[in-house]
């Protein structure tokens, strides 16, 4: 829970956004950061916790004395007793009660992590949506350039006769095809600002937020055997189940000292006598509780299944996250290697084909189906290449969550 203390999220806040206007302009580290401030499921998970450790305080408190006051009058003979009773702890279950309640607050907390990591998860993804659309829309706009200038020289050379209108029309037709593909990323785009915009407080239009970054960017994938182990060592919902069956435990610990005896004292004054001649003393009682109908059978049993119910779910849940790491690892590192394979074996080779046919063009050797034919093939790459970075990303983003690494700012 440390992770999203307040104090710690303030820090250097008020240099992590640049405004302009309505724009605003931030980074997948930032927009964590901001998330975690603004959010109200974050408070949600913080009020849980809240929770539960007010219910841990109340189980460790000693139980309350009783006081109480009683007058007999018999004949001439008036009593009166003024008397306190407590409880004794003799049986050391109020201790077993108190640690198993830091147990479920610690295991609560954990809970709360795997939570906000699967809420970061859902963020990050949506921040990858938006460089994706981004660097799309870049990526078009260079090819759209580029087609608007060999539009430009073509319409120049149909004016002076030495080009023709076929040539012209048909690199027109190809640059509308291009801004029909901007108007659908533009909307791609939208989409991906208002799911990242969900994640924050209202505020400016989600159309102002940037994201900063590549599509590409991402650390190596370690090996598998390590990423395991560091799943099973860092996941927040699987350290939780273990403390739950630690607690458990220890409630059925506390269940069985109620097959001890328990005890309670009560010590007070009493005043006797005829009104004209009343003496004072004091009284002391010891009470056993002698444990012959209820010995904690039911709390036994309900505990025991409890923590047998709690170890069933964890081996259940080592199962699932060695197979989501599994998953996870194999789609991050081939589209990772295939993303490295499909840059250098065509995306490069695309450009050297485009400067080829350019070349051909105005030798006279190709025809503006055959250039036109090279721009699409290179801008077809350059997406391609786009696209399968994202998968690798989003593949990446998914091997984190299966090994419950936190995305620390």
């Amino acid at each position: 829970m440390c992770r999203w203390r307040p104090l710690g999220l303030a820090i250097g806040f008020c240099g992590l956004f640049a405004w302009n206007g309505s724009a605003q302009t931030l980074t997948e580290t930032q927009a964590l950061t901001q998330m975690r401030m603004e959010h109200p499921l974050v408070r949600v998970l913080q009020f849980r916790v809240r929770e539960v450790e007010a219910a841990a305080r109340e189980r460790g408190l000693l139980a309350n004395p009783t006081v109480s006051y009683t007058r007999e009058d018999a004949g001439l003979g008036i009593d009166d007793f003024l008397l306190v009773t407590q409880e004794l702890p003799i049986r050391g279950r109020l201790g077993l009660l108190g640690e198993a309640a830091e147990q479920a607050v610690t295991a609560a907390e954990a809970r709360a992590d795997s939570d906000l990591l699967v809420f970061e998860t859902r963020l990050r993804l949506a921040f990858a949506d938006l460089l994706l659309a981004q660097e799309r829309t870049e990526t078009l706009n260079t090819g759209l350039s580029e087609l608007h200038r060999l539009v430009g020289v073509l319409r120049a050379r149909e004016e002076e006769g030495e080009g023709s209108r076929f040539d012209r029309l048909r690199a027109e037709r190809e640059v509308a095809d291009i801004d029909t593909d901007l108007g659908t990323v533009a909307i791609d785009r939208l989409t991906a600002q208002a799911r990242l915009a969900s994640f924050f407080a209202p505020g400016p239009d989600p159309a102002g937020l940037t994201a900063v970054g590549h599509v590409a960017d991402g650390a190596t994938v370690p090996g598998l055997d390590l990423l395991i182990a560091q799943a099973i060592a860092r996941r927040a919902d699987y350290r939780a189940l273990t403390l739950s069956e630690a607690q458990w435990a220890t409630e059925r610990r506390a269940a069985e000292r109620l097959r001890l005896p328990g005890a309670a004292v009560t010590a007070g004054l009493k005043r006797t006598g005829a009104p004209s001649a009343r003496e004072s003393g004091y009284v002391v009682t010891a009470t056993v509780a002698v444990p012959l109908f209820n010995r904690g059978q039911a709390q036994v049993a309900r505990a025991e299944a409890a923590r047998r119910r709690t170890d069933a779910e964890r081996q259940a849940l080592r199962t699932r996250i060695e197979s989501e790491v599994r998953v996870a690892y194999a789609a991050a590192a081939r589209y990772r290697e295939l993303a490295d394979r499909y840059r250098s074996s065509s995306v490069d080779r695309a450009a050297e084909l485009a400067a080829i046919a350019t070349a051909a063009y105005e030798e006279g050797e190709y025809g503006i189906l055959e250039l036109l034919d090279a721009h699409r093939v290179t801008l077809g790459a350059r997406l391609r290449l786009l696209e399968l970075s994202a998968a690798a990303r989003r593949a990446a983003i998914e091997l984190d969550r299966a090994i419950g690494r936190e995305t620390t700012p």
